[in-house]
């Protein structure tokens, strides 16, 4: 445990991912996760005691699982974990795997009642790398979260001394440093070279909210992606499958093929609610006369596997369209 110099609680959460994993090098930057090797998360606050700096720092190992092997009652596990912790320290870090940081960061932005600080870090190279950026990630991610500036714009990622909202946040490339982009909006706030946090407090996070307490199990919500020649048996499947909601990824500004037009709204007349977002990774996707009048719903600026987040939440509410759609409209 890192000792404080101010009387500020930090409880650092591992859910796993490359921050504590070990390669079989120091120059093992591509395979590690085949090692099967790890670093306790107390291990990694231990060998910082530069977090003291900024905050009495508790741990806990909640998982250690591959980002991709996260499911939705993980999240609902981890949210139930973190709502409890936040009673007592703070804010909270959660160290997690960078394939799918944005997604957890989302939900728990949508899902979390509370303006304490909620900071979701990872690292892009594993713990014993010439050069690991996580132990400096998780020194600014505890910064952050002991910072009075990060109190009421929800759940924030930090990566690369860069603040990002977890609603515009998207792993932007699969290797590098600054993988991390917000690719509309840019950073939220800055950790300069000499330790300085600037957090532009003009903007906030997401305005939405979903109370899960009652929730143990979130709808399934099925992704399809669009490209030259996509016909509609996939979304034929994911309907016969049990999805309630489908969010295609169209080309452009939201466009499926004419084929999966004709699966999609056959999808609605069987009462799931369909989501149009793009394959493109910015912009928007708004709602046109026609998709009104198709009863599809706008993802707006959100990146599918976002939206997805979002309409599944959205399905333990209601599933009509114009209510799902106003809920859109709000992030």
């Amino acid at each position: 445990m890192a000792r404080a110099e101010r009387d500020t609680r930090i409880v650092v959460i591992s859910i796993g991912g490359t921050i504590g994993l070990v390669g079989a090098s120091r120059m093992d930057l591509s395979s590690y996760h085949e090692t099967g090797k790890r670093q306790p998360v107390s291990e990694l606050v231990a060998s910082l005691p530069e977090l003291g700096a900024f905050a009495e720092v508790e741990t806990l190992d909640f998982r250690a699982l591959s980002s991709t092997a996260l499911t939705p009652s993980d999240w609902l596990d981890l949210l139930d974990v973190l709502q409890n912790l936040l009673a007592r320290v703070d804010g909270v870090v959660v160290t997690h795997g960078t394939n799918t940081l944005e997604e957890t960061a989302f939900f728990l932005d949508l899902s979390l009642a509370t303006d304490s600080p909620v900071v979701v870090v990872g690292a892009m190279r594993p713990v014993n790398a010439v050069s690991s950026d996580g132990p400096l990630n998780l020194l600014r991610a505890v910064q952050v979260a002991s910072s009075p500036e990060a109190k009421g714009h929800g759940v924030l990622v930090v990566m690369n001394e860069r603040v990002f909202l977890a609603r515009d946040v998207l792993k932007a490339s699969s290797q590098g440093l600054d993988a991390f982009r917000s690719p509309d909006s840019g950073p939220i706030g800055w950790v300069d070279a000499a330790g300085g946090l600037a957090i532009d407090r003009r903007r906030i996070g997401t305005r939405v909210h979903f109370d899960l307490a009652s929730i143990r199990e979130l709808p399934r919500v099925d992704l399809v992606m669009t490209h030259v020649g996509a016909d509609g048996l996939l979304i034929d499947a994911a309907v016969a499958g049990g999805a309630r909601g489908l969010v295609s990824a169209g080309a452009g500004a939201g466009r499926p093929t004419p084929l999966e037009e004709e699966a999609l709204k056959r999808a609605v007349e069987s009462g799931v609610v369909v989501c149009l977002s793009s394959r493109v990774g910015s912009g928007a996707v708004l709602p046109t006369p026609n998709s009104r009048s198709a009863q599809f719903v706008a993802a707006r600026r959100l990146v599918p596997w976002k939206a997805r987040v979002l309409l599944s939440l959205a399905l333990t509410q209601t599933d009509e369209p114009e209510r799902i759609q106003a809920l859109f409209d709000g992030i």
